[in-house]
């Protein structure tokens, strides 16, 4: 061919030499060709169908925990909208402050040494951990007292505490 000579878009394609290929084969090259495609279709399908069957099974065991945790996001959003919802607990204050906490403690049977201190209310002292933990959420409940600092050293089932107890809004 010549340079001038402006070649086929169509004769000389992909397809064309494929179909001249396939034409040029013999028949019994045709049929190897046939099974040999029909091998590689069914190798192709019985793979995606097994890809298939393991992300079923992945899916199986992990949608469970993810409606779990589903569930346990939605309760505690409904517990967040509840306590948003109530009102700010009325709390004491200055030396009124001071003598409800002391009071809380002492109805409690735990040996703490409570002072105001700045914004807040410094507490030391000594008792069971669970007491001590349950005894500080229900001066954040009822009194609106949140602890802003504290130390704990345990002792067997005793702990020694230091915390810094502040209102509710005024932490800084």
């Amino acid at each position: 061919m010549s340079p001038t000579t402006p070649r086929s878009a169509a004769g000389s394609g992909p397809l064309t030499r494929l179909t001249g290929a396939w034409q040029a084969a013999s028949p019994r090259e045709r049929k190897l060709l046939v099974a040999a495609a029909a091998v590689v279709g069914v190798a192709l399908v019985v793979s995606a169908l097994d890809w298939s069957r393991e992300q079923r099974t992945r899916l199986g065991r992990s949608l469970p925990r993810a409606e779990a945790q589903l569930e346990q996001v939605q309760e505690s959003a409904t517990e967040i909208t509840r306590l948003r919802a109530q009102p700010v607990p009325r709390r004491p204050a200055g030396p009124a402050l001071l003598e409800t906490v002391q009071a809380s403690a002492k109805s409690r049977g735990l040996g703490l040494t409570i002072q105001a201190s700045g914004d807040g209310l410094q507490v030391k002292g000594q008792g069971g951990f669970d007491e001590l933990v349950t005894w500080l959420a229900t001066l954040q409940t009822d009194i609106g007292l949140r602890v802003m600092r504290m130390e704990i050293q345990g002792q067997g089932a005793a702990a020694s505490i230091d915390v810094v107890l502040v209102a509710v809004g005024s932490e800084g």
